[in-house]
């Protein structure tokens, strides 16, 4: 397993890990785009169609808005002209229209030399662009990305929702993702609030890392999820989606950084109705505060892998670090339950790592855990997260959460619920 898709270690990393997933970027003022064309060679080991096939009885949609939070400066970039922008991608229930095949990756240009993009950019999903929405009303899921992603990493678990009767509305978090350009050029790589310099010392450098984190980009993430809320209002009151979304059903998930910042959420902003944590560190107050919503934390099992060093002392250092930050993970994820008045779930997925939890076991050599295959892991997880929506945004029986542990054998859950 690499190292860095630990989420202990992924703090240090997460702005220089590389990224196998693309996206088709709307035009400058919200409007939605066509799909870029891009000529590539297709690789031979990555397949055309490599995600599984949604479980959901609803055809699939999905298109794209880039909206402009005019009351934010950008802070990632020092041009004092700059203003936050948000992109999203959102997929839905559609009308029985078209065969999918949506390209994972449009225009690579958004993300400058696009290196890390080329070897997907033949993939496609098995949503239609901008197919017509179907009538609803359905609940909403907004999804956040991993620190240092793209809006579009969880597409294995976004497309099960839609099929499963979900609108989901993904961000992407410009200054903590992969996006450089926006569609009319402008550069949004992140020239301020960068890492501190790490030191070399694992422990010192990680919690000075989750410090920044915290400080600088965390109020910014959650800031985004807000705006994208108030923005979700005007889709329903305008446009092709006017009346098919309930506001009254309000869920979140997001990978690693955005996991933690949709727990905070449910803290901050009493639109959330329920939220999932995939396997990430917690932030913000909600470690210590709590939660009334009910939410489900996923983790993964595996441990990170002791990096190739000769010296012993310096492995018992790494060793003796990686218990420390564990421990202090682990003790964030039980401040957040014993603080909290809601029903939660904490979930663990044997033979898992960080990158089980995203698309990216699929694409990048090495990503995937030797423990578990992907397919199957993105099964559990996709399931876990229907079940939980199912019940807390639908109010739906959801029995899988009773017991996933006789249904996946590969599950250690342990549960609150009606206290």
């Amino acid at each position: 397993m690499n190292k860095w898709l630990h989420p202990v270690t992924l703090a240090i990393a997460c702005a220089s890990l590389a990224a196998a997933s693309g996206l088709d970027p709307a035009p400058p003022g919200g409007e939605r785009g066509a799909p870029a064309q891009v000529e590539t060679e297709v690789p031979p080991d990555i397949p055309e169609r490599p995600f599984a096939v949604p479980t959901g009885l609803h055809a699939i949609g999905m298109t794209e808005y880039r909206w402009t939070d005019e009351s934010r400066p950008e802070r990632f970039t020092r041009d004092p002209r700059d203003v936050r922008s948000v992109a999203v991608r959102v997929w839905y229930p559609a009308r029985d229209e078209g065969e999918g095949g949506a390209l994972y990756v449009g225009d690579i240009a958004e993300f400058g030399e696009g290196e890390d993009f080329v070897s997907v950019t033949h993939v496609r999903t098995h949503a239609t662009r901008d197919a017509t929405p179907a009538p609803g009303p359905f609940p909403v899921v907004v999804y956040s990305h991993g620190g240092g992603w793209t809006r579009f990493t969880s597409t294995f678990t976004t497309e099960e929702l839609a099929s499963h009767g979900y609108v989901v509305v993904s961000i992407d978090h410009n200054g903590f993702n992969k996006t450089q350009f926006l569609p009319d050029g402008s550069s949004v790589a992140p020239d301020a609030l960068t890492f501190p310099e790490p030191t070399g010392d694992l422990y010192s450098d990680a919690v000075a890392s989750w410090g920044f984190l915290d400080e600088h980009v965390f109020p910014e993430w959650n800031a985004d999820a807000a705006f994208v809320l108030d923005r979700i209002e005007t889709l329903n009151a305008y446009g092709p989606f006017a009346g098919r979304l309930d506001l009254d059903r309000v869920g979140m998930y997001g990978w690693s950084f955005g996991g933690a910042n949709s727990i905070e959420m449910s803290v901050a902003d009493e639109r959330v109705k329920a939220a999932i944590d995939h396997d990430g560190l917690l932030f913000g107050v909600a470690p210590t505060q709590g939660t009334t919503r009910p939410f489900m934390l996923m983790h993964s099992a595996a441990a990170a892998e002791t990096p190739p060093l000769e010296n012993p002392d310096s492995i018992v250092a790494f060793n003796e670090s990686m218990e420390r930050l564990t421990a202090a993970v682990r003790e964030r994820a039980a401040g957040l339950r014993a603080a909290s008045t809601g029903d939660w779930y904490d979930v663990t997925i044997a033979g898992t790592n960080h990158a089980s939890f995203s698309d990216l076991p699929l694409f990048i050599p090495g990503a995937a855990s030797p423990g578990i295959e992907p397919a199957r892991g993105h099964e559990i997880i996709n399931a876990l997260t229907v079940a939980f929506f199912d019940r807390y945004l639908k109010g739906a029986d959801a029995p899988l959460l009773e017991d996933p542990v006789s249904v996946f054998e590969e599950v250690e859950a342990e549960r609150r619920v009606g206290s």
